[in-house]
């Protein structure tokens, strides 16, 4: 029995990044993921004291694997990939964590990892990838910029994992 070759699309000329156009790429990749309005930042990122602003809205695509959380956006001239891993850690881990963090980032080109406190006083592990669309992208430019960012997101995470298997309380689905 042979396997069929992919179907390999012939780039397209260098346009600009919207969210549709990334739906379009993980929809050929058989990823599920959904569209959000979410408030858009102030510019500056603060609002003034006394003045009206127009209640603006930004597209999120956001999508995932069992054990991250990913939201994609186009911010100004910039693609966001950013993601959070679902595993809670301690705070008193904290000196720890920093040091995984800064293994990771002074050996890996992307993503970059960082972290922070939650709500729940548990330090939480975010990892991000920034792609400048100012001048636009082609269809190759841009699918193979969202793959590798998929792809160096489960890996940095996979990186954490190993550290904190403990704190993995997801079980991957399986068709039984």
């Amino acid at each position: 029995m042979t396997t069929p070759e992919p179907q390999i699309l012939p780039d397209t000329p260098v346009i600009d990044v919207k969210i549709d156009r990334i739906e379009e790429i993980l929809t050929e990749q058989g990823l599920k993921y959904r569209i959000e309005d979410a408030p858009a930042p102030a510019p500056n990122g603060e609002d003034k004291e006394g003045e009206q602003s127009a209640e603006t809205t930004v597209k999120v695509l956001r999508t995932g694997f069992i054990n991250t959380a990913i939201a994609m956006q186009v911010r100004g001239d910039v693609l966001v990939i950013d993601s959070i891993w679902r595993g809670r850690i301690p705070s008193s881990e904290g000196p720890q964590v920093l040091q995984l963090i800064n293994e990771w980032n002074s050996q890996h080109f992307a993503p970059t990892l960082r972290f922070f406190e939650s709500p729940e006083q548990t330090l939480a592990i975010s990892a991000v990838r920034e792609l400048n669309v100012a001048d636009g992208a082609s269809r190759n430019q841009l699918g193979a910029f969202v793959m590798a960012s998929l792809n160096a997101l489960l890996e940095a995470f996979a990186f954490v994992e190993q550290k904190y298997p403990q704190l993995i309380t997801w079980q991957e689905p399986h068709n039984d």
